[in-house]
């Protein structure tokens, strides 16, 4: 009987064994880029890297992709060059610096030394921008319609087969203008 009651707690760690291996080595149901549910962007004010206020409402009328990066993010590195084409292609991007603690002169060098593909780049030092957006994490993308509604979102960094998916969601907003 001890015996039997011994084995209990092993069975039970061996089952949360299996069923931990199975979620981490499953499927990711959650795609890296996806049209998302149509929904009201917040809309938002905040201070900017050049000092002037960054505000959704100055884009209402025509699409903007909204970027969330950091200069400690090691993924935001990897899609930079390629936020660079896509602005080179026409795309309004606005960046968030998320919750960034290297600061305002980071960013600026960075943008500096590697090209800067924002029309606008407003602070997010808290993150309640970000948790008001839907932020999962950074890089994260978001593409709002000239309506302000976000109509596709981009977890993750960009990598070459993104580019001209968003490049043409971006492209099919424009008509939709008023």
């Amino acid at each position: 009987m001890k015996r039997a009651i011994a084995i209990v707690p092993l069975l039970v760690l061996a089952g949360l064994f299996v069923v931990a291996f199975g979620l981490l080595t499953g499927k990711d149901p959650a795609p890296a880029s996806f049209g998302s549910p149509v929904r009201d962007a917040p809309e938002f004010d905040v201070e900017g890297l050049t000092g002037q206020p960054v505000k959704l409402s100055d884009y209402v009328g025509r699409p903007v992709l909204v970027n969330f990066w950091a200069t400690w993010c090691g993924p935001c590195k990897l899609e930079h060059p390629l936020l660079v084409d896509m602005r080179e292609q026409g795309v309004e991007i606005v960046g968030i610096l998320y919750k960034d603690p290297k600061g305002i002169e980071a960013a600026k060098t960075l943008l500096q030394v590697d090209g800067d593909p924002y029309v606008a780049v407003g602070l997010d030092p808290t993150g309640d921008l970000g948790i008001e957006m839907g932020l999962s994490g950074v890089p994260e993308s978001f593409l709002i319609d000239a309506q302000g509604r976000i109509v596709k979102t981009k977890r993750n960094y960009f990598v070459d087969a993104d580019v001209a998916d968003f490049v043409a969601a971006y492209r099919a907003e424009q008509p939709k203008a008023p």
